[in-house]
């Protein structure tokens, strides 16, 4: 396991992802990416293996390659109801690929003071690492699918780590917990909640997955709040996210 987190990290330095003092590298040890990956699941293409179903209990190692790897891993199809080997069936919850969430995380910037609020719980790997870096008391994080957020809730008590989680719709926020410093989604939106400005204070910043209508590839978005009740930002790299579930746009 330890020459997978750091053959991991070693790739993401390589790839100026992270840099050697850059404490997410700590957190992927403290957060051990396996401990959030189902024993079936599928591996989506990525540079360094093909897409397929990955299985712990047949072939541990090719799992453990998968899930350090640099792709995402698909542990949901058709809101779980087909099979993970099913790609008929829609995507509807996966752990991201580690390059990509790395690079959220930096646009996020949360210093140790910050409240954050995560929409889309998934897995609970994010969840965990902002957990881990904030504690859990500064951390909100909201999934729709309440099998989706059980099993992360067991999972990131499993690594010591228990963030608020919410069962809800995201398009929402939690305003129970507002004001936020920092909003961290995890899921593709093309119109972005409005609630999700009202609830950051002034000076606090949303990073996003904004996934254009023509599907594909997508954007890091990355916005700050102004204290008049707007949110600008731009465009950093490409990223692909399935889309927000049930949510209710608010624009």
């Amino acid at each position: 396991m330890s020459d997978h987190i750091q053959r991991l990290a070693d790739y993401l330095i390589g790839a100026g992802v992270l840099d050697r003092s850059d404490p997410w590298l700590d957190g992927l040890r403290a957060v051990p990416r396996e401990l959030f990956v189902p024993r079936q699941a599928w591996a989506e293409a990525a540079s360094d293996h093909p897409a397929r179903l990955i299985d712990r209990d047949a072939d541990q190692g090719d799992w453990l390659d998968a899930v350090y790897g640099t792709g995402a891993v698909i542990t949901q199809r058709g809101d779980g109801q087909a099979s993970v080997d099913d790609t008929s069936a829609p995507l509807t919850s996966s752990i991201s690929s580690p390059h990509v969430a790395a690079e959220f995380l930096r646009l996020l910037e949360p210093a140790r003071h910050h409240r954050v609020l995560e929409i889309g719980t998934g897995t609970g790997w994010t969840a965990g690492l902002l957990s881990w870096w904030l504690g859990d008391d500064l951390v909100v994080t909201v999934e729709v699918d309440e099998t989706v957020s059980e099993a992360a809730g067991a999972t990131l008590k499993e690594a010591g780590l228990a963030p608020t989680l919410l069962i809800g719709d995201g398009a929402l926020g939690a305003p129970d917990h507002a004001p936020h410093d920092r909003v961290h989604v995890t899921c593709g939106v093309r119109d972005i909640p409005y609630a999700w400005v009202e609830q950051t204070r002034p000076g606090g910043v949303i990073v996003l997955p904004y996934m254009p209508p023509h599907g594909g590839w997508g954007h890091q978005l990355r916005l700050d709040v102004l204290d008049d009740g707007r949110a600008v930002g731009a465009f950093h790299g490409a990223c692909r996210y399935m889309m927000m579930r049930w949510s209710r746009i608010i624009m």
